[in-house]
């Protein structure tokens, strides 16, 4: 910055630090009169007061009564050169990743949030609840009861910005060792346990869990991930009676359960459970936008009285504003309304983009799973080159996709493809193969 636009005292205290920091002014040296150096100077005394005080805050003089400022020793710290050349992180977003503008009304939730800055402002000065807005639980606790059959208090249901956050306040209640889950897993989740030393237990199936012990079990029992398969009632009642016996809790991560194409809605676990195992998690970033990140956690009874001894060491991260807004969306009956629209959305995409694969299906190497629920398909290639090409064509369009460790299969999400591009893209990506 230009030292024009510095204030005087400013740069009066910056001479005189860098003297002290050059050894020009040694320690226990007395600084020139505050009334002496404002006469020399031709400046205020004012401006040498607080050039003198800020040099006092920070340590570099000490004020003795009738002697003045004292310069102090200060060590210098040695500098090192200043490294311009950092890399930044080159974050990636995907187009094919993301909403299509045609899944959300900006404009309905625009006029929501509104709502709540024009009457509920008062609210917005006040601090936020760490288990999240009242206002907000108690629509979830409505919204769980009538889709999932799901009973429970309101206190009960903890709110925070995304299914990582509340599994780390879940893990700070127990010390517990171990977590099964099915494969191939979901890596958000199952990194959380990782970063809190868990010993993993992956299984390729039920009966494989139901053999070992582990305290627990994470689970999407209504769309199983990635190819969005129904736990059967005859699995889920084993896994419930395996956690009875072994004292050990499953997670039920209720992501996505409304997104069933050719069929209805599947009962939670949680709704099966009599003996408080099940910790029932949901999260709003499918049925809303990615953007608001709103998830919640509902514990059984055991880890509640555990939460409600420490809740107040959790800062929530959810904006107040976010919640308040989404609590409106559901009690003025928009959230529901905007339910049936996106699903009827995404059956339409989803019939498209199947569409589309099933005229390559018989002419490459590949079979289709994960048809029934879900923003993905998960392709299967028989030959590992066709896969291969397929990865380089999504790579050369910036389009992004998983693949599943140990297999020669492509999830690939397809939720931010307009409905018209789907045909020439599923043209591009499959060239060449």
């Amino acid at each position: 910055m230009d030292r024009i636009h510095i204030p005087l005292y400013k740069r009066l205290y910056e001479d005189i630090k860098e003297k002290i920091l050059n050894k020009e002014f040694k320690k226990n040296t007395k600084l020139e009169s505050v009334r002496g150096l404002s006469n020399r100077l031709g400046i205020s005394t004012t401006t040498v007061e607080k050039a003198y005080n800020q040099l006092l805050i920070e340590g570099y003089v000490t004020s003795l009564p009738r002697s003045g400022y004292i310069v102090l020793d200060i060590i210098e710290v040695e500098q090192k050169p200043n490294h311009s050349n950092i890399k930044p992180i080159e974050y990636k977003r995907f187009s094919n990743n993301q909403l299509t503008s045609d899944l959300f009304d900006v404009k309905s939730y625009k006029s929501i949030i509104n709502k709540v800055i024009n009457y509920d402002s008062e609210l917005l000065f006040t601090e936020c609840d760490p288990r999240g807005e009242l206002e907000l639980r108690e629509e979830i606790r409505k919204y769980v009861l009538i889709e999932r059959d799901v009973k429970c208090d309101v206190n009960q249901i903890i709110i925070g910005p995304g299914i990582q956050y509340l599994l780390h306040i879940l893990l700070s209640l127990q010390k517990l060792k171990s977590i099964s889950y099915l494969t191939p897993e979901f890596k958000k989740a199952i990194d959380v346990f990782r970063a809190y030393d868990y010993t993993l237990k992956p299984r390729q199936s039920i009966n494989e869990i139901l053999r070992i012990k582990a305290d627990f079990l994470f689970i999407s029992p209504s769309n199983i991930y990635p190819t969005g398969e129904v736990l059967k009632v005859k699995d889920r009642t084993k896994i419930i009676k395996w956690a009875q016996d072994n004292n050990s809790y499953i997670i039920e991560d209720d992501y996505n359960f409304f997104i069933r194409y050719n069929s209805y809605t599947i009962p939670s676990i949680y709704s099966y459970d009599q003996n408080g195992n099940v910790i029932y998690m949901g999260s709003f970033s499918k049925t809303i936008i990615p953007s608001i990140r709103i998830s919640y956690m509902i514990l059984p009874r055991k880890l509640y009285e555990l939460y409600q001894s420490s809740y107040q060491i959790y800062a929530q991260g959810a904006s107040k504003l976010e919640q308040l807004s989404l609590a409106y969306f559901m009690k003025d009956g928009l959230f529901k309304r905007h339910t049936k629209k996106l699903y009827n959305l995404y059956k339409e995409k989803n019939d498209i983009i199947l569409r589309e694969l099933i005229k390559y299906k018989d002419k490459h190497f590949f079979t289709i799973k994960g048809t029934d629920s879900n923003l993905h398909v998960v392709l299967n290639f028989t030959e590992q080159k066709d896969m291969n090409t397929f990865i380089k064509n999504c790579k050369r369009y910036e389009l992004h996709y998983d693949e599943i460790a140990n297999t020669s299969s492509i999830i690939f999400p397809y939720s931010g493809i307009e409905n018209s591009e789907i045909p020439n893209l599923i043209k591009d990506l499959f060239y060449s193969i």
